[in-house]
Order: structure tokens, then C-alpha cells, then sequence
């Protein structure tokens, strides 16, 4: 599953698209909220060994070169890393939310992967703005923390919900193009810059307001059918097609029927479509990239590759949709 979620918990009586995890009302301290969510689980580093463990005698360490990333209490092998990668707890993450217990109201805790990463997503008090009356767009304060080897710790600024994998990785892009996002990597040098990153932790709301006018500019364009389709055909860059003569065509959405039918489903009946105002405009068509980039199925390493290459990450269509909806 591309939202690669564990457990999690969802507050405020929200759920996930992805229908997982335990939804409460209201919210929860912080800390309440990882132990519900399950993410506050010990990592240490494994020693790797290669060879044949029937002959225990000819095993050769891997230590020079590799550690493993495990989590003792349920043996879930998490990722592999240099022997110089520093493990930073969970504790430090759930730090990183309490920090702000004071400006923010916990959203999500969720655990992706067995363990791979954790994150947590709350809405900062406060920065809310309208695209259209019943269609709010809040701003989120998300950290997160890697075990797979490659993702560090950090913390970021973003209109973006983190529920899943997918949502993560978009928020993560979306910050770092707007410079509010800091991040630190498990090394022993950056591992002891946390305490003095946490004391520069900055809720800033002043980008709030452009990003609501952007939203407002998409939510003012009218957009036919026929101009959905397009738009797809231009945020997907479909590649050319064949024909049985030797020459080739343009890509279209009739060349991949199941990922345009949720296309045009999200268009048509997609989340917030029934708040008056948004059918038929060119929010509305970023709003159904967004919906089914996020909740992308794939399964089997055949459809993956292919959906790899035919489309690249859920977050870089995202941005290609939404700087060619702005461009409208």
C-alpha cells in the first residue's frame, strides 16, 4: 500500500482516507497521543553478518561496513545504515511536539512502515483561512523521524494533513520549497544541534494568507470537462503510444483507464465537492490530483515499476498540477 501505515491515531473525529487507525474527538497532550498511536517503540542498532548461518564458523561481520536498524520488541529489521549512523529515539521527536504544547493542538501521531518512520501533524491555533465558506485550509506544524537508514528528523511548516506516507513525503516538498522546513541527519555532530533547533522552533503564520489567496485564485477559475482532461494529460505527462504502423500518438487518459476513472471520480464526487462553489473550477481539478495521489494503491513490484514510470512520486505530480493550475 502506498500509505505504508502501521497505526496511528486521528483526532478531532477526522479519519484517514486510508480508513486506518484508531479516530478519537477532540484532541490529546502530546504524549498521549504517541503512546495511543503506538510510536514511542526502542530502535538500536542490529550487527550484520553475511554467510551461510547453517556454518556459523564461516560467518564474516559486516560491521565495518553496515548496521542493521531494528526494533527489539518486535523484531522488525527497519533499515540498514554506516556504522557512524547515531539512532535518535522517539522520545526526541515527541519533543519536538511538546515544545509548541502551548500554540498547537495535536492532529495525527502516526507510524509508517513497522516503524520506519514516525510522525506527527498538529494545527497550529490560530492560522486558519476560508477558500470558500465550509472549505478551510489550516496551517499544520509536522515532525517526523526516520529508522530506514535514509530519512532524519525534522520539522516543518505546511497546509498538508500528515496521514500517510504519501502526504508526508508532499508536505516534506511543499516546505521545502516555502524554506519552512529544518531537518537534521544521524550523525553524531548534527544529533547534538537538537536541543538548541528546538529552542529555535518558530510557528510562523505569515504565509498563511498567500497561500489562501492562491487557493482562492484556482477556486475563481471556471474548468470544462474537456479542460479536466487536459489539464490531466499535462500533469501527468503521459508518454507517447505506439500504433501497430510504426507511428506514435500523444498519451491520453483512455491509455490508463484506472487511474482516469478515479480521476474522474475525485472530479466529479471527490472530497469537498459538495461545499458550493467548487464543482467546475480549476480547484476542484487540483483537489482530484490530490485526492488520488494520496491515496494511490499499488500492489506487487510489477505495478509498481509502472506506476513509477508512468507518473514518478505522488508529490512531484502534485506540484506539476499545482504550478500548471496556477499558470491557468
Amino acid at each position: 500500500m502506498a500509505h505504508e501505515f502501521t497505526s496511528g491515531v486521528l483526532l478531532h473525529g477526522q479519519p484517514a482516507w486510508h480508513g486506518q487507525g484508531i479516530v478519537l474527538e477532540g484532541t490529546l497532550p502530546a504524549r498521549d497521543a504517541f503512546e495511543r498511536a503506538g510510536a514511542l517503540f526502542p530502535v538500536e542498532k542490529l550487527q550484520l553478518w553475511a554467510g551461510d548461518p547453517t556454518q556459523p564458523e564461516k560467518m564474516i561481520s559486516l560491521a565495518e561496513h553496515r548496521v542493521g536498524i531494528w526494533r527489539p520488541d518486535t523484531r522488525a529489521i527497519l533499515g540498514t545504515a554506516s556504522p557512524s549512523y547515531e539512532i535518535v529515539p522517539n522520545s526526541t521527536l515527541l519533543r519536538f511536539a511538546e515544545a509548541v504544547r502551548e500554540e498547537v493542538d495535536m492532529d495525527t501521531v502516526i507510524v509508517l512502515r513497522n516503524g520506519a518512520k514516525v510522525a506527527f501533524c498538529a494545527k497550529i491555533r490560530g492560522a486558519k483561512g476560508s477558500i470558500l465558506p465550509g472549505d478551510d485550509v489550516g496551517l499544520n506544524y509536522v515532525g517526523y523521524l526516520g529508522h530506514d537508514g535514509k530519512t532524519g528528523l525534522g520539522a516543518m511548516l505546511t497546509t498538508v494533513r500528515t496521514v500517510c506516507n504519501n502526504t508526508l513525503g508532499y508536505g516534506i516538498a511543499d516546505a521545502d520549497r516555502r524554506g519552512s522546513h529544518m531537518r537534521v541527519r544521524h550523525s553524531a555532530y548534527e544529533v547534538a544541534q537538537i536541543d538548541s533547533l528546538i529552542e529555535q522552533i518558530d510557528l510562523s503564520r505569515q504565509y498563511l494568507p498567500q497561500v489562501v489567496d492562491q487557493m482562492q485564485s484556482l477556486q475563481a477559475k471556471r474548468m470544462t470537462v474537456d479542460g479536466f482532461r487536459d489539464y490531466l494529460e499535462q500533469a501527468y505527462r503521459l508518454p507517447m503510444v505506439q500504433l501497430p504502423n510504426g507511428d506514435a500518438r500523444p498519451g491520453s487518459l483512455d491509455d490508463i483507464p484506472r487511474k482516469g476513472k478515479a480521476l474522474m471520480q475525485a472530479w466529479e464526487n471527490g472530497i469537498g465537492s459538495d461545499i458550493p462553489g467548487v464543482k467546475g473550477t480549476v480547484w476542484a481539478a487540483f483537489n482530484a490530483v490530490t485526492e488520488v495521489e494520496s491515496s494511490t494503491k499499488t500492489a506487487g513490484n510489477g505495478k509498481r515499476r509502472m506506476h513509477s514510470a508512468l507518473f514518478g512520486s505522488g508529490r512531484t505530480v502534485i506540484q506539476r498540477a499545482k504550478e500548471l493550475a496556477l499558470a491557468l
